[in-house]
């Protein structure tokens, strides 16, 4: 049967900051004309692309997610911020909050089962490989999404027709993985053995590298999470080793020299034009952002400065979420990090147990501590409302790093915000602050709000979650030391605890932690619900007040949900109940205000 394609919106970030596709609506296409060119089957897959943005993190993305549930970060934000607050504790506002992620996956799952399905519908290619690259990217883009439903979901309906509109029921945890290891290993099989670095007119396009390494990221979720020595269709361990081998060893991917380079506060921009507001910490430290799509980077979702208030997404939202909030904001005061939302402050807890960590280490080249806590967090004086000069909290890491008055209305500040995702500004030609992005590519934008101007790519893999990844498979030091070796950290032996370690503060804040947490805890999810319980005994600001944090069980809550997220209840509604609801999420469950709590 003859079907219409309608409203596929062509606009997948490519090759550096500015260069992307831009085309029309693909309107009164159906499935027996398009794609009929090259060209077209291009653009089809490029309408995939597209769906791994969202405007919204808070309802529209697992990374968000996974950022404020760990033990890395509390929620915080306003007293009843549903959406902070609730993604921190397990609780929500409505049980239609993570529509937004829902809908977005199954717009992008989709588009790849149009694709897979009608790629073939072209008469002549310019080579079989070009053929095999879209095909390839399509079923990896398919995996990806149904990696992100069933991480935050558990099963759920199983599509894989195109334009398909039965109601399905649940499919299996086992059905869903199973489905996702058939399409990495098709990726696999079909793109090019090639990275696209900056410039590469297909940057930011996934490869067989990002692949190899996903699948290996999903064979140790799966496997631990539900106790299993193998994915569902067979896939082994020894298969994931020879993918993640070749991976690491024939890629051409590779550390870049300072992990801190990989952030976007590292940019000269922000250094050339600032006279007294330099950034004293990056010229001390001599480091340099190293720009989008490095050579550490396997994937990542793009952003550039054609943001509006119709389209947020092209610039990187999740920036403006996990800024700090303040109502009187002084850009010279905190320069060069930017305001937001609040969500996301870092958790006390966590900074104390990495310098506990971090003082029983032995370093190299002369380190005493580890580079990547400054590097990463930013930790500055909170003070009072009234900026009386009372120190309410005084939390520096470093004494160079900017200052920053607490807002009167937000929740759970610490006095540490983490600097991988934050907005950044620089100064003009003019002396005049503005986010970076605007500065560094002038002319291309009349807008004016750092929260549509945030250029930075949101990695989704990159190499040391590879070398890691490596180790934990083949229980040997080799990547963890490779990966110590770059923050200046002495080798040591192959042990699991070393890899958890190594783990948590090299990705701190990329939306990894969370996933660890869950799989090394198994079914019973004890590990993960001791680890979160740990987030007390300090005092937070809430409101312009010092209190104690709440005290609140969240290993109970976790078991409860078993670490799954509600379904959108619209779906359950819509299904009349074939669709069925995850268990946790009763009227209990619902959150009003953190002042009820």
């Amino acid at each position: 049967m003859k079907k219409i394609l309608i409203g596929l919106a062509l606009a997948w970030l490519c090759a550096g900051c500015e260069s992307f596709l831009d085309s029309d609506l693909l309107t009164n296409k159906t499935t027996e004309n398009f794609p009929a060119t090259e060209t077209e089957a291009q653009e089809m897959v490029t309408a995939i692309y597209s769906q791994l943005l969202f405007e919204s993190p808070e309802t529209s993305s697992s990374f968000f997610i996974a950022q404020l549930a760990s033990d890395d970060c509390l929620g915080g934000n306003l007293s009843y911020s549903n959406n902070c607050a609730t993604n921190f504790l397990m609780y929500k506002d409505n049980l239609n909050g993570l529509s937004g992620l829902w809908s977005r996956c199954y717009k992008l799952i989709n588009r790849a089962n149009s694709a897979i399905s009608n790629i073939d519908n072209v008469a002549s290619w310019s080579a079989q490989a070009e053929r095999d690259r879209l095909m390839g990217e399509a079923h990896f883009l398919r995996a990806m999404a149904y990696y992100e439903l069933v991480q935050v979901f558990g099963g759920v309906p199983l599509r894989t027709e195109a334009m398909s509109t039965n109601t399905l029921p649940r499919a299996s945890v086992d059905e869903v993985y199973a489905q996702i290891a058939s399409d990495l290993r098709q990726a696999i099989g079909l793109m090019p053995a090639q990275i696209y670095t900056e410039g590469s007119s297909l940057a930011g396009h996934a490869t067989k590298y990002a692949a190899e390494a996903l699948m290996a990221r999903v064979f140790l979720f799966y496997t631990g999470r539900y106790a299993q020595d193998a994915l569902p269709d067979g896939t082994s361990k020894d298969d994931v080793i020879g993918w993640i081998d070749d991976c690491v060893y024939n890629s051409g991917h590779d550390l870049v020299d300072d992990q801190r380079n990989l952030w976007a506060y590292t940019n000269q921009t922000t250094e050339e034009n600032a006279r007294d507001l330099r950034y004293q910490y990056v010229i001390d430290n001599g480091l340099k952002w190293v720009g989008n799509s490095s050579v550490e980077t396997l994937f990542a979702n793009k952003h550039n400065l054609k943001s509006n208030w119709t389209y947020t997404w092209w610039s990187n939202t999740c920036a403006q979420f996990f800024s700090p909030s303040a109502d009187n904001y002084d850009q010279v005061e905190s320069y060069p990090f930017g305001t937001g939302w609040g969500a996301g402050p870092v958790s006390p807890a966590m900074i104390s147990e990495w310098q506990d960590w971090s003082a029983k280490q032995t370093f190299t080249d002369g380190f005493t501590e580890d580079p990547r806590l400054t590097g990463s967090v930013w930790s500055y004086k909170a003070l009072d409302p009234n900026n009386e000069g009372n120190v309410l909290m005084d939390c520096s890491l470093d004494e160079s790093e900017p200052t920053y008055t607490v807002s009167y209305r937000y929740y759970e500040q610490t006095g540490y915000h983490q600097k991988k995702y934050i907005n950044i500004n620089a100064c003009n030609a003019s002396g005049n602050i503005e986010a970076f992005g605007k500065v560094l590519y002038p002319g291309i934008t009349t807008q004016t709000s750092q929260q549509l101007l945030q250029i930075a790519d949101l990695i989704h893999i990159r190499f040391a979650d590879v070398l890691l990844m490596q180790s934990e498979l083949k229980e040997d030091a080799e990547g963890l030391n490779r990966v110590r070796a770059r923050s200046h950290l002495a080798p040591v032996a192959y042990s699991l605890e070393a890899i958890k370690n190594e783990r948590r503060w090299e990705l701190c804040f990329e939306a990894i932690r969370w996933w660890d947490m869950l799989r090394w805890s198994g079914p019973s999810l004890e590990e993960a619900g001791d680890l979160l319980n740990k987030q007390a005994g300090f005092d937070v600001i809430n409101a312009a007040e010092v209190k104690p944090m709440v005290q609140f069980d969240y290993k109970k809550r976790l078991q409860e949900t078993q670490g799954y997220w509600p379904i959108p209840q619209t779906e359950v509604d819509l299904t009349n109940g074939v669709i069925e609801q995850n268990p946790g999420w009763e009227p209990s469950a619902q959150f009003t205000d953190w002042n009820n709590l």
